[in-house]
Parts: C-alpha cells; sequence; structure tokens
C-alpha cells in the first residue's frame, strides 16, 4: 500500500491493516465530523459505481453505497426497517423506475 490516506473506513480495516503491518493511525470521528465522512463517502462510492466496467464491479458498488446509506440512516435516527417504510411510502406515492420513464418539457 502506498500513498497518505485520511478518510472513513470500514470497521474491519484497521486490524486488516495492522495484520499486514501497516503502520496507520486510528481515531474515531465525533459525531458531525462523521456525518461529514459519511457524505463524502456517499459520494466516492457514487463515483466508484458510476466507474464500474462490469455488473460484478457495479454490483459491490451498490453494495458500498447500501453500506454508506444504512450508516447514514442511523446517523438520522434511522434503522433499516424505518429506512425501507420511508422507501415504501415513496414508491406507493410517487412510483419507482421501473418504467424507465423519460420525462421532457419544453417551455
Amino acid at each position: 500500500m502506498s500513498g497518505a490516506m485520511d478518510k472513513l473506513v470500514r470497521d474491519l480495516i484497521p486490524e486488516q491493516l495492522a495484520a499486514k503491518g501497516v503502520a496507520a493511525q486510528v481515531s474515531r470521528y465525533g459525531d458531525a465530523a462523521f456525518l461529514e465522512a459519511l457524505r463524502a463517502k456517499l459520494v466516492e462510492e457514487s463515483v466508484e459505481y458510476y466507474a464500474a466496467r462490469d455488473d460484478s464491479e457495479a454490483i459491490a458498488e451498490l453494495a458500498d453505497l447500501m453500506e454508506v446509506i444504512l450508516a447514514l440512516a442511523g446517523v438520522h435516527g434511522a434503522d433499516e426497517a424505518a429506512l425501507n417504510e420511508a422507501r415504501q411510502k415513496k414508491l406507493a406515492a410517487r412510483g419507482g423506475f421501473h418504467e424507465r420513464f423519460r420525462l421532457v418539457i419544453d417551455d
């Protein structure tokens, strides 16, 4: 591993790096900083999804996005069930994206 790093990582990464002999300083984010780090991670993982070259990479990046989204939900006081309930309400009210509709409105 080369290069400097200062970012939010998954829970097992520090332990895995230590097992490989990689020296790293590990600290915990406070509440406000954690929210900002998660927001940055959401963008990072979205960019990685956008750059995915095949279905396998896309699925792996979507899994990362789900993990970040679940962590963000927790920060906002919701668990996976509450998030899914909110998703279902929006789905019932506005639908999903299954129909692949493209909307164009000319002024």
